[in-house]
């Protein structure tokens, strides 16, 4: 969720919505269940490559880790909780456009009133269920919150403030020692608890207070939590603190807010210094619709103005935040041209800078991308594309997610492209015909 920012310029801009490989690497990582996985590193570094594996990987890296180290009821609270999240956040990412945003300009308000809530609501509903540590000391800035669990279990054992090591280790040698000084490192904030020792510890508090099964369940649930509150917390503090917010959510009984026109109104906000360079995108689309007739010479002034625009989008968008609709305008003039081959790479790359930018356009330019790849037979890019597309939850034929690329979807899809884009909608002074199918 609150992942590096990219400063080479050879490098595409991170989007302003953090990608959810991402999301799911820093929450498996947050929950201490993720030691190495390739596939979710390039999920969060690529994007989404394979729309089945998001899934996979939620069961595997989060859901099965909980319920073998903690217990079945909690990895399965804990997964409805992410998958809860996970159609929230896409929905949001198919809606609104935060394609006038850095990555930088986004996070603080993705984080206060979208994953703040979240987590708030999370931290009520497990306490709802389960005993609970003081939620407030929980999300306390001036307290770790492994510090805190711990506190609430010695209360609730009726144990003297900071004797549970002793109970628990009886002598200061060996491994007794090793365990006395891995919950005071705990506890101080200096290590956090790894899953395999809140399991272990789980286990030692079982053997010492054999009566007390329902805490200390609770107990190894609140532990993995507040591991989590900590590395979450970590993550967004450059740019505010999640546990204040969270206290704020908690605490404050914080009404409802449309986080759509929130995040809106802060993209209408950062186009604001941009509006020339709006107005000629707005004007350059409407010159290139796919089905408005064309008139003598439009070719070459909309070839010109794309130029023109090219070189504002360089002056008035050094960060390249919008050029995901350059190079949808460009794949467009390339298709009216007529020159489908010269289009794809256009169309490629808009669809890839369009994800976790673009709102509603996005599912437009993947749309007009998938057709154009069909079109011309490229499989490969189209099962790319496809894969992005169904991970979005967009669909556009029945049975849209039972397959990715048969022959049979293919020819549908290619059936398509001239309704897509009609004859009456080229441009007139150009020479060659559509390329024939590849």
């Amino acid at each position: 969720m609150m992942p590096n920012t990219a400063t080479d310029t050879n490098i595409d801009p991170l989007p302003p919505y953090p990608r959810l490989g991402e999301c799911y690497r820093l929450l498996a990582k947050a929950l201490g269940t993720k030691a190495s996985n390739r596939q979710l590193d390039r999920l969060a570094r690529e994007g989404d490559f394979d729309w089945q594996l998001l899934a996979q990987l939620r069961e595997e890296l989060i859901e099965t880790p909980l319920r073998a180290k903690s217990n079945n009821t909690f990895g399965q609270f804990v997964a409805v909780a992410i998958e809860t999240l996970h159609d929230g956040y896409v929905d949001l990412i198919k809606t609104v456009a935060l394609d006038a945003l850095t990555r930088e300009q986004s996070l603080p308000a993705l984080i206060t009133h979208q994953f703040a809530p979240f987590a708030a609501s999370f931290l009520l509903q497990l306490q709802k269920a389960v005993p609970s540590p003081p939620l407030a000391a929980l999300v306390d800035t001036q307290k770790h919150p492994v510090a805190v669990v711990f506190a609430w279990l010695e209360c609730e054992l009726n144990v003297e403030s900071h004797q549970l090591r002793q109970l628990l280790f009886t002598d200061a040698t060996g491994e007794n020692k090793n365990g006395r000084e891995l919950i005071q490192r705990w506890r101080l904030g200096q290590q956090l608890p790894e899953l395999q020792s809140v399991s272990l510890l789980q286990k030692k508090l079982h053997d010492v207070f054999p009566n007390r099964a329902p805490l200390i369940k609770a107990f190894t649930e609140w532990m993995i939590v507040a591991r989590a509150l900590a590395v979450l917390d970590e993550a967004a503090a450059p740019y505010l603190s999640l546990r204040n917010l969270i206290l704020r959510e908690v605490l404050s009984n914080v009404p409802l807010e449309n986080i759509g026109i929130i995040l809106s109104a802060l993209n209408i906000q950062g186009a604001a210094h941009k509006r020339k360079l709006v107005e000629g995108g707005l004007l350059l689309f409407e010159q290139l619709k796919r089905t408005t007739p064309k008139a003598l010479g439009d070719q070459a002034r909309t070839r010109y103005a794309l130029d023109q625009f090219r070189l504002l989008l360089s002056r008035q968008d050094p960060q390249s935040i919008s050029t995901y609709y350059l190079e949808w305008l460009e794949g467009r003039w390339y298709v009216l041209a007529g020159q489908l081959d010269a289009a794809r790479p256009h169309y490629e790359r808009a669809a890839d800078l369009a994800l976790y930018r673009s709102g509603e356009t996005q599912k437009d330019i993947l749309r007009e991308a998938l057709l154009l790849a069909a079109y011309l037979g490229d499989r490969p890019l189209y099962k790319r594309l496809k894969h992005r597309a169904l991970v979005m939850d967009l669909s556009w034929l029945p049975g849209w997610e039972e397959s990715v690329a048969t022959a049979h979807e293919l020819k549908l899809i290619r059936d398509n492209f001239t309704l897509k884009f009609p004859e009456r909608g080229r441009f007139v002074d150009q020479g060659a015909p559509l390329c024939t199918l590849h």
